[in-house]
């Protein structure tokens, strides 16, 4: 029992002093509730007939499974010792930053669906305040992870703030066409156009920095095989 006792005493100890460690295991708690989130969407795309819920649905699964392909990466790389634990960060991290390119990519699909539907969804005020509270969640959590990760050289580190923030931006796309769509005049409206162009200049701001990410990983990859 004292055994038991001490092992969540140390567990609680570190996770309080490693903000690299505390990352990687609250991440777990993000997948799930990213998973649960996507889950929700494929619920509201059948319950309502939305094919925009289907898209974000499938954009917030590629994001889950990227965050647990971080994770797992990080594992391996802690399990490989002399410096080729580094090179395999180096490696993961420029797979992980492709492929957070081609996810951002796939918001095309969603974005386009908005600006050409040619009909109304009569959401329910449920999903709009459901939504809302996973997107203040979203975008609480990755603010405060954002800037603390920072200064942090762990690579998977960085990748899960990426992820979080790409996470927390398309939230605000769902809740702010689920609000027009439920408070609003919906495609008729004359709020769907300016929806529209947010919603595009969110997803340029998206693009360009997955680009940058790819950019900064190539440039690591190339520095840790010189080394």
């Amino acid at each position: 029992m004292s055994q038991k006792r001490e092992n969540v005493h140390n567990f609680l100890n570190h996770l309080r002093k490693d903000f690299a460690y505390r990352t990687f295991v609250f991440s777990g708690l993000s997948f799930c509730a990213t998973v649960l989130f996507a889950g929700y969407n494929f619920f509201l795309g059948i319950a309502y007939g939305a094919a925009w819920n289907f898209c974000i649905c499938v954009y917030f699964v590629c994001l889950a499974l990227l965050r647990a392909y971080v994770i797992v990466s990080e594992l391996r790389a802690f399990a490989v010792k002399d410096g080729e634990g580094e090179k395999r960060r180096a490696r993961a991290f420029f797979v992980q930053s492709v492929s957070l390119f081609a996810v951002d990519l796939a918001l095309v699909a969603p974005i386009s669906l908005m600006v050409m539907q040619d009909r109304t969804v009569e959401y329910s005020a449920i999903p709009a305040i459901t939504i809302a509270a996973y997107t203040t969640y979203r975008i609480v959590l990755s603010a405060r992870n954002f800037f603390k990760a920072r200064s942090q050289g762990n690579a998977g580190v960085k990748m899960l703030r990426n992820i979080g923030l790409m996470d927390a931006l398309v939230s605000v796309l769902s809740l702010q066409y689920t609000l027009v769509m439920t408070f609003g005049d919906g495609v008729d409206g004359e709020m769907l156009p300016l929806c529209a162009v947010s919603s595009f200049a969110v997803w340029a701001f998206l693009v360009g920095f997955s680009v940058r990410i790819v950019w900064v990983a190539l440039r690591e990859l190339r520095a840790v095989r010189r080394a």
